[in-house]
């Protein structure tokens, strides 16, 4: 787990000691004393140090107490926006065009013109103070999408746009603090973004935010919770949500109903793993009535996807005649797909078996 540990290492070198708990409760009650630069230091302990002290909960607490009462700037700076940010997502409206200008971004075709998404965003940004323009001018910015790469500025974009309460800004920052290489990793910030965005409608950033309970990064973890935010992003079409929230339920006895309806949703949305786990369940039989023609057409399906769990079983249907009239003719050639898409199951087959493919049983395969 990468850690910010610069800023705070003479802190964290001593809660690694075996005094730990009493050099936590000694900055505590300095921090409860008035020494408000010492909640700051307690805060980046819970932010940044070791999984055994880590707490976002307690470090949001400790960074707000050091900047409100303590006016520490760079307290301030870690709790990434003010609280005005969030009465003025309440009213803030993204204008109509910016709206159809950023759904054409992010489902584009090949032949979308970004130059001109690029010159719309900028005059909505620049013009009208438009926050979700600047974000999405900002973003493109530092992808280098439609003009050339500028980080710092497109980050700085992004940071405005959140700081004035934009969610989608606050989630793609979020975002980039959990996972991107443009800034230093930060989760606190990124579970604090990725959290704000999820609660106010951004709901792609439900699924980073189950991350960080699945994980235990900073909070417990914590099944029901993990389960309410992935059901909470694939109702409103986060598509690799859906198969995350499928693969909990497959796992536990007699959710396999609940199951098929996640991956079923999943696979509608476009998960082709969804699509072939979904297979899987009614393809082995062990967990409902088997339906091989139903198995064929989801393995179909995800494999066109180029999923290689798909293309394999698709091989298998093919092999066994599952589903499906025999061919082993057509059973070698999607083998070789599955292969040449990261099966190794594929790739063992076609070694031991040059020039023909083995009639394999679903016990051999994964």
């Amino acid at each position: 787990m990468i850690k910010n540990i610069f800023a705070a290492i003479s802190i964290l070198t001593l809660i690694t000691t075996a005094s730990a708990d009493d050099e936590l409760d000694s900055l505590k009650k300095k921090c409860d004393d008035g020494e408000f630069s010492t909640c700051y230091k307690l805060a980046d302990v819970y932010a940044n140090g070791d999984e055994e002290v880590q707490d976002f909960a307690l470090a949001d607490k400790y960074y707000d107490k050091a900047c409100s009462f303590g006016h520490v700037v760079e307290a301030c700076d870690a709790l990434v926006f003010n609280k005005g940010a969030i009465s003025r997502i309440k009213s803030y409206r993204v204008p109509k065009d910016v709206q159809r200008a950023a759904k054409i971004y992010n489902y584009a075709v090949k032949s979308t013109n970004y130059d001109t998404l690029y010159e719309l965003f900028k005059q909505y940004c620049e013009d009208d103070k438009d926050l979700r323009a600047c974000a999405y001018y900002g973003e493109m910015k530092v992808s280098g999408i439609g003009t050339r790469i500028t980080v710092n500025r497109g980050i700085k974009l992004i940071k405005d746009s959140c700081a004035e309460g934009d969610v989608y800004a606050c989630s793609n920052l979020g975002y980039r603090y959990f996972a991107a290489d443009e800034i230093d990793t930060d989760e606190f910030k990124a579970f604090k973004l990725l959290n704000y965005a999820c609660s106010n409608g951004e709901f792609g950033s439900c699924r980073f935010v189950a991350a960080f309970y699945e994980n235990s990064i900073g909070v417990k973890y914590d099944k029901d919770k993990i389960k309410y935010l992935y059901s909470k992003a694939c109702d409103n079409a986060d598509a690799i949500s859906c198969h995350k929230l499928g693969s909990l339920y497959s796992q536990e006895k007699d959710q396999t109903e609940k199951a098929i309806e996640a991956f079923n949703t999943g696979c509608e949305f476009g998960s082709v793993r969804s699509c072939t786990s979904l297979g899987l369940i009614y393809y082995d039989g062990k967990k409902m009535q088997p339906d091989e023609k139903k198995a064929f057409n989801l393995f179909k399906s995800a494999c066109d996807g180029n999923d290689s769990t798909g293309c394999y079983y698709l091989a298998e249907c093919y092999a066994k005649g599952k589903g499906v009239k025999k061919s082993r003719n057509v059973a070698a050639t999607i083998f070789s797909k599955a292969c040449d898409v990261g099966s190794s199951d594929a790739c063992e087959y076609l070694e031991k078996h040059p020039g023909t493919v083995p009639v394999v049983t679903s016990s051999e395969s994964k």
